[in-house]
């Protein structure tokens, strides 16, 4: 078990014996334990369009699991080809405390444990979003509107790869990023990698000047 302080998430990990999980369409939602458990198993009479992926399963599973609790499931990831990595960040309004990571770990363990989706061992990390993280889905950017964030692009937009800015608005294909005093539209296919930022010394100066 390990906790980090400040700009970083805290996270838990519990050994046992990157494409990431997105959001269930709504063929694939499950909001009772048999939905669930029929869209795990494939049972007769569920709307699975096709095989289900690990993630996908993982994803519907924990989803069901975690609202039980208050929380959401904000990613997941499986990484791996041997011992399998499973990497899953929740959140809630207000932020996850550490005992109740602590606590999900553990849950999130067993229903692993239950479901026994690998071959092999695998390793399981749970942990909070944090002050700085890295954005990978639609819902990641509107939950960060307003905020700093840094994205860089695989080709040049508004002749630079590199945005640095305020984040404005966010869609299902793209986000506005204002930098320099100029908005750009950048879309998630032309992204390489995006996240936000956080600013020790902008922060102090923000909480002097309110005091």
């Amino acid at each position: 078990m390990c906790y980090k302080v400040g700009a970083q998430p805290a996270f838990f990990i519990v050994e046992t014996g990157w494409p990431a999980y997105s959001p269930a369409p709504e063929t694939r939602h499950a909001s009772t334990p048999h939905q669930v458990e029929a869209l795990l198993t494939g049972s007769a009479g569920s709307s699975v369009p096709g095989p289900m992926s690990v993630e996908e399963r993982l994803g519907i599973l924990f989803e069901q699991h975690l609202a039980g609790q208050g929380l959401e499931l904000d990613y997941l990831q499986v990484a791996g080809r041997g011992p399998r990595m499973v990497r899953v960040i929740v959140d809630r309004d207000g932020g996850v405390g550490v005992d109740q990571l602590a606590a999900v770990a553990r849950s999130l363990s067993r229903q692993l444990d239950q479901l026994d989706p690998f071959e092999s061992s695998y390793s399981l990390e749970v942990s909070s979003p944090g002050l700085e993280r890295t954005l990978h889905l639609p819902r990641h950017f509107r939950k960060s509107i307003g905020r700093d964030v840094t994205i860089k692009t695989h080709e040049e937009v508004a002749g630079s790869r590199h945005h640095r800015g305020v984040l404005e608005a966010a869609d299902s294909d793209g986000c506005a990023v204002r930098v320099d005093g100029e908005s750009r539209l950048i879309g998630y296919e032309q992204m390489r990698s995006a996240r936000t930022r956080f600013e020790w010394n902008k922060q102090s100066r923000a909480t002097r000047k309110s005091g």
